[in-house]
């Protein structure tokens, strides 16, 4: 029963008034106000069922969708999960590459460096000299008490054409 259903129980009760008082007319007014009211009581009763049951409906439509709802939250989290493994397998294999062209490299240094190593002449005892702004290959040769030949030998050199900031090895 509704807070309107007790609203209009007690209006029906002050409608009939006292029997013994009332002119069949009177009754017949008092009876004709009660089916009235009865009749209103019923029709609200039946829209208060309808809205019950449409709040029902929708409550069960609510329910489903928030069931397909975790569903695909759970689908989503198993989708996570997999690229998050996926990323760090990558991850790992990205590591491994990059150690396998590090290790290729020093190795193709190493068997570089070794094979200058062997094909350079061996270099007695001398000094180093870093060129620098106006030095030529004869002012080198005269501070140092050497030929230009040899510093050429030494260095390897096809000309006589040095440049700042290059390494010479001077025999003594």
């Amino acid at each position: 029963m509704t807070a309107k259903s007790f609203l209009i129980l007690p209006a029906l009760l002050i409608l009939s008034g006292c029997e013994t008082l009332q002119t069949p007319q009177q009754r017949q007014q008092t009876q004709a106000r009660q089916q009235a009211a009865t009749r209103m009581a019923d029709e609200q009763l039946h829209r208060l069922k309808g809205q019950v049951e449409s709040i029902e409906m929708e409550n069960a439509r609510l329910a489903q969708e928030l069931q397909q709802l975790r569903s695909d939250v759970r689908a989503l989290n198993q989708q996570y999960g997999q690229v998050n493994s996926s990323m760090r397998s990558l991850e790992a294999q990205r590591s491994r590459d990059k150690q396998d062209v590090v290790d290729q490299v020093s190795k193709r240094v190493g068997s570089l460096i070794k094979k200058q190593t062997a094909t350079a002449p061996r270099r007695s005892s001398g000094r180093e000299h870093i060129v620098e702004s106006g030095h030529t290959l004869s002012a080198i040769a005269s501070a140092y008490g050497t030929t230009v030949k040899a510093i050429k030998q030494a260095n390897k050199l096809k000309s006589d054409q040095i440049y700042v900031g290059q390494k010479l090895f001077i025999p003594e």
